[in-house]
């Protein structure tokens, strides 16, 4: 059975490490039957909380309108979520 998968490549470079890693994952994904997407992060506009609890009062709706609305109803939408982040040290 196909299953949705959504990737987040939480990498700052496109084509750097964890980026290539989410690729070769969707590549797999899709070969195997699923329905894959992969969301590059920093091509999206997020920004942070500020814990205004808008989302508390209003059924889990948030008070900023940017690109984070629609990464939340892909990922409630998807059967397999997968993160990747570079670590550095």
């Amino acid at each position: 059975m196909s299953k949705k998968v959504l990737i987040l490549s939480g990498s700052p470079r496109r084509g750097g490490n964890s980026d290539l890693l989410c690729d070769e994952f969707l590549r797999g994904a899709a070969e195997s039957g699923n329905q894959a997407e992969k969301i590059f992060l920093r091509d999206k506009k997020v920004a942070p909380c500020n814990a205004c609890y808008f989302c508390r009062d209003n059924g889990g709706k948030c008070a900023i309108s940017d690109d984070m609305t629609e990464i939340l109803d892909k990922m409630q939408a998807a059967d397999v979520i997968v993160m990747a982040s570079p670590v550095y040290f």
